[in-house]
């Protein structure tokens, strides 16, 4: 028979994978459509939580025997190997599908075109690339953990317009209205961890954490539920974060990790102490200039963090952008000028206008009269 691709199916797909994007963390979000005849849809399904059914299974067993000779349409290559599930790949030649459209390849090597053979080996026909760059833009998180064996970094600043974070007298609250706040908020559904420095500890004692109200306005098919706040990261290398303050309390309900040097333990009743409120004491090498960062997301990639996003201060965000480790930047711009001294990276030089961190600015959105620019690195940088 004749293959007889038609783009509304995939796009079905596309939107199916859309609602398991909060759910199937640290595995990519795949949605999956059984067409029958090329003309009716039969099952659909998208990836369940981690070490529950793939995309593929949950749309197969809903078209059940009606599977048998129809066609498969899938954003992601299917998986065949064994890990928390069985190979997609034997769900669907056991299905009896005779056809399938994938959306892209796989690049995590354990797939990577295996998939693709194991279903031609079978006599089941396959085509590979439709509507590709959707797909890429929906798992950009994914797809770059397995490309770079780290997690995707998203940097967030509130500041003013003319780049300050907070007053001259050291006053940041708040620098945006309510809503620009509960937007930046909403970003931390977007991640698997949270990273923050000791010194936004100290000066703001944060909690790091996702409210329930602002999940009201999440526009979002997914089940709400599901959406879990993430892992929260605070790097501190001499361990000072105060025993009474919301990091520290709330840990056994938050899970909590705090990073200390490992050249500079030298209070093992406070690490105790921590221990006993639910932290998670990691120690990781360390400079003059903090943790080392390259060896904090190696040890976050580990794991199987697949992004993070970064909520400091001026210098811990300074240090990202140095070590080259930011890939997306959300400014919350807001129309006042604050002057002074506190900018948001006043402790990155690059010396020159050669230099420079150049940025691709993707959105521009009005809340209320702030402003959220949403921008990429430029990778050349």
């Amino acid at each position: 028979m004749m293959m007889v691709y038609s783009p509304i199916y995939m796009e079905f797909a596309i939107r199916e994978a859309a609602k398991g994007h909060y759910l199937s963390r640290p595995n990519p979000s795949v949605g999956a459509v059984v067409v029958e005849n090329f003309t009716k849809i039969v099952g659909w399904g998208h990836s369940q939580a981690y070490g529950q059914d793939h995309a593929e299974v949950v749309a197969l067993k809903m078209a059940r025997d009606h599977a048998q000779g129809a066609a498969l349409y899938v954003t992601l290559e299917p998986c065949c190997h064994y890990g928390k599930t069985p190979p997609c790949t034997k769900v669907i030649i056991d299905a009896g599908i005779k056809t399938v459209y994938i959306a892209m390849l796989d690049p995590n090597p354990l797939v990577s075109g295996k998939g693709v053979e194991e279903l031609k080996k079978h006599g089941i026909k396959v085509a590979v690339g439709y509507m590709a760059e959707e797909v890429q833009k929906q798992l950009e998180y994914y797809l770059h953990f397995v490309n770079k064996n780290r997690p995707f970094v998203i940097m967030k600043n509130a500041i003013s317009i003319d780049g300050k974070i907070a007053a001259s007298n050291g006053e940041s609250k708040w620098i945006t209205n309510e809503k620009a706040r509960q937007d930046g908020r909403l970003l931390r559904t977007e991640v698997s961890a949270i990273i923050t420095g000791i010194g936004t500890v100290l000066a703001d004692d944060p909690m790091l954490n996702i409210r329930e109200g602002d999940l009201e306005v999440l526009e979002t098919t997914a089940d709400k539920s599901t959406i879990k706040s993430p892992l929260r990261v605070v790097l501190d290398p001499h361990l000072k974060t105060p025993l009474d303050y919301q990091i520290v309390k709330t840990a056994k309900t938050y899970p909590t990790i705090i990073v200390a040097s490992n050249t500079h333990i030298d209070n093992e009743n406070k690490v105790e102490q921590l221990q006993n409120m639910g932290v998670e004491i990691v120690l990781l090498p360390s400079d003059t200039n903090g943790i080392d960062l390259e060896a904090l997301l190696s040890f976050l990639a580990e794991r199987k963090i697949t992004a993070v996003l970064v909520e400091c201060g001026a210098k811990l965000s300074s240090s990202f952008l140095k070590a080259k480790l930011v890939d997306k930047i959300y400014y919350y711009v807001s129309p006042k000028i604050l002057g002074g001294n506190y900018s948001v990276y006043s402790h990155l030089d690059v010396g020159s206008i050669d230099n420079a961190i150049e940025l691709e600015t993707t959105s521009i959105k009005d809340i209320e009269g702030d402003i959220r620019i949403e921008m990429y690195v430029k990778k050349n940088n």
